[in-house]
Parts: C-alpha cells; structure tokens; sequence
C-alpha cells in the first residue's frame, strides 16, 4: 500500500475515533454518573454529606437534611428504631460527635435518578471511624451500598431519607 493512502487511512481513523469517543457521555469524576447540571447538583450534596461525616459537624448535616426527615433504619416491619428530624438533630448527631472520634469516608456514586421534585443517589461506600465506648477506643472498617433520598423544598435539594 502506498505511504500517502497508509497515512490518510490512519489518519482518518484518528478522527473517527476521536469523533466517536467526543460524542460518548462524560461521567462527573470520581462516580459512575452523566455529567449533568441535574446530576451534579445532587453530586455535590452527596460530597458535601461525605465531608460533613469526616467533619463530624452536626451543623453541616442539619443543612443538608429536611424537616421532613424519616429514617425506618430499614426495618420496615418494626417502627420501634423509626425516627424524624427531631430524634435525628437531638439524639443521633450528637453521637457521631461525642462517641466517634474519627471517620475516613469513600463514596463511589453509582447512580442519580429523579422524580418530579425528588430524587436519589445510590452509592457504595468504603468507611472506616474510631469511636469510644466504655472507655475502649477501637477503629472499625465498613463497606457497604446506600442510598441517599432528596426532595426539592423552596428551591434547595434536602435529605429526606438515608443517612
């Protein structure tokens, strides 16, 4: 084959390439979800959620979290461990500050979906928290999958579900 019609073929299929590989999807980094306005808006409050955990800041996680907030702690057939906003702000967060002492949180965002004004994020999740108990500090690991609800109010995505 002469080098000129070698060359163009190459070169032709660089641009194919490059083409077909402009014309895919580009994921928000770090996850497995479309880079888009949408997705990335509950991206970032999934970051600010992870960030706000490793802080142990119990003022940065009631800013994420709706009024509206319920947690069933996955026990559906058993509401003795439900609870609201109130059991939540006043009982659970205060906890993680005084019975944890450190937390390293991993999130792999896995997938964003929506539904008029609510929306969901599941994700896995790669943690590990030293806390204090009876007077014994001890490190533990977990690895486990979530899942995140948000509803719309006044305009702002809020946690409604899944801490």
């Amino acid at each position: 084959m002469p080098r000129r019609l070698e060359a163009l073929m190459r070169y032709s299929l660089l641009v194919v390439a490059f083409a077909l590989s402009a014309c895919g999807a580009s994921l928000i980094p770090g996850t497995q979800v479309q880079d888009t306005p949408q997705n990335r808006e509950i991206s970032d409050l999934v970051e600010a959620y992870r960030t706000a955990l490793e802080d142990r800041s119990e003022d940065k996680l009631r800013k994420l979290v709706s009024r509206r907030y319920y947690e069933n702690a996955s026990t559906t057939d058993d509401n003795q461990d439900d609870y609201g906003y109130d059991k939540l702000s006043g009982e659970v967060l205060p906890k993680l500050k005084d019975n944890i002492k450190k937390v390293q949180y991993r999130i792999v965002l896995r997938r964003v979906t929506f539904d008029g004004e609510r929306a969901t994020a599941e994700y896995e999740y790669f943690w590990k928290f030293q806390y204090s108990e009876g007077g014994r500090t001890e490190w533990k690991a977990a690895n486990d999958f979530n899942r995140l609800d948000f509803v719309k109010e006044d305009g702002h995505w809020k946690i409604i579900a899944g801490l």
